[in-house]
């Protein structure tokens, strides 16, 4: 950065109780750093206020209940999103501070925790577990039911067994306050949030930097007569893309960020659909265009071989995305089995053509093939599909399993079978 250039701030959206926020809203923030406050009264109204939320570069929450309630409405955005981790450190703040300025034993508490081998790791540390009287835990789940969470601290705290409930969940204590319960938070350090604040803020500067990677689109055209004539032109501007024209199809070269904005946008989904009857669109990434390209073309192959229709994208990982927009998990075409890395080995075929091998084999659920069928899905000659077949049948990974007429003449094509174990 020159001196004098304005710092680029990244905001961020922290969604949390009002105590939480109060205490976030007093923390001195670094200069490149901006936050939105969002408060909820329970952890479940943390996904209502996801859709109230204005532009942000990442999301973070106050704990992990809310984070866990919000999950499925985050997959449906771009942008990273996290959550204040509860860590022994932050306990161990809280027994301290109990037993310095409340004079309270530990036994003399229920707690509820996130980790309950994070309390087990303190008491360990005190001395034997044999040795020291525990407090009453309860575990929090991804699902817990506040109310569940209520009803043992006070049940604990009525029966006599404890003498002060401290909670996790800022909801718990308003209601254990409300009973006239005794009932203590658990102390979130400012370090801590602070800490979970700069960590949302690199994590954001990641993802914009992986927003700016080269993005190649390309569409290829069947029946060209049923495309409006603005089609092209159309898909550019969208894509804030320049395009080209190679061997009846249309290249268009962008970035990733372009992509995912694009696919936020309903009239640009409904665009591609319209596109589906008289052309396939796929996307590629890649260091360099001739990577993303080449990419671009292997998703393109990969869309012919899935069940599903629409657009999907292969990164530079090898990893298959789609059918977009909606999240699916990615298709991993890395060779991490090392069974097949010895396949690779045997074959002298490259790892990627034993990864590409493995998915075709699973698009097609293990059913014959010709050699006109891998030489499609690879996009590469019948004479080259037909050598890596040879590799492949010469360390017995394929076997021959028929023939195939599909014409009155000519010769028929011999039918093959993948065995890809080792």
């Amino acid at each position: 950065m020159k001196r004098g250039d304005p710092i680029k701030k990244v905001t961020i959206a922290l969604i949390g109780s009002q105590e939480f926020c109060r205490q976030a809203r007093s923390i001195v923030l670094p200069h490149n750093m901006r936050i939105d406050y969002y408060q909820y009264d329970r952890p479940s109204d943390a996904p209502r206020l996801l859709k109230t939320m204005r532009p942000c570069h990442a999301i973070l929450f106050s704990g992990s209940l809310p984070y866990e309630a919000s999950k499925q409405v985050l997959q449906t955005l771009s942008i990273p999103a996290f959550h204040v981790q509860q860590n022994e450190h932050t306990i161990a703040v809280t027994l301290l501070y109990l037993a310095s300025e409340k004079n309270m034993a530990i036994h003399d508490i229920s707690i509820d925790i996130k980790e309950l081998t994070h309390i087990e790791q303190i008491l360990q540390d005190l001395g034997p577990l044999s040795s020291i009287q525990k407090p009453a835990i309860h575990e929090l789940q991804a699902n817990t039911d506040l109310q569940a969470v209520v009803n043992f601290h006070m049940e604990h705290v009525k029966s006599g067994k404890s003498k002060l409930a401290v909670t996790s969940v800022h909801a718990v204590y308003d209601q254990l306050q409300a009973a006239g319960i005794p009932s203590f938070r658990m102390l979130d350090s400012t370090s801590n949030i602070l800490r979970a604040m700069e960590h949302a803020v690199q994590q954001a500067d990641f993802a914009r930097s992986e927003a700016t990677k080269i993005a190649v689109g390309v569409l290829q055209v069947h029946q060209p007569e049923k495309l409006p004539q603005d089609t092209i032109e159309k898909l550019a501007n969208y894509l804030q893309a320049q395009w080209k024209e190679k061997e009846g199809s249309f290249f268009f070269y962008t970035t990733l960020g372009t992509i995912e904005f694009v696919f936020a946008l309903k009239a640009f989904v409904q665009f591609c659909e319209s596109l589906q009857s008289a052309s396939t669109l796929s996307f590629g990434l890649g260091l360099t265009t001739l990577e993303a390209s080449d990419n671009a073309m292997s998703a393109l192959q990969l869309s012919k071989q899935a069940d599903d229709i629409g657009v999907f994208m292969l990164d530079e990982y090898k990893k298959l995305h789609g059918p977009m927009p909606a999240i699916k998990p990615a298709v991993a075409m890395r060779l991490d089995d090392p069974n097949l890395l010895k396949i690779s080995e045997k074959t002298t075929l490259s790892p990627a053509v034993i990864s590409k091998l493995t998915l075709f084999d699973e698009f097609r659920q293990s059913t014959p093939f010709t050699a006109n069928d891998l030489a499609g899905y690879l996009a590469v000659s019948r004479r080259t599909a037909e050598r890596t077949i040879k590799k492949l049948m010469d360390q017995q990974f394929v076997v021959s399993v028929g023939e195939e007429m599909t014409y009155s003449q000519g010769r028929p094509r011999a039918l093959y079978k993948m065995k890809l174990t080792i």
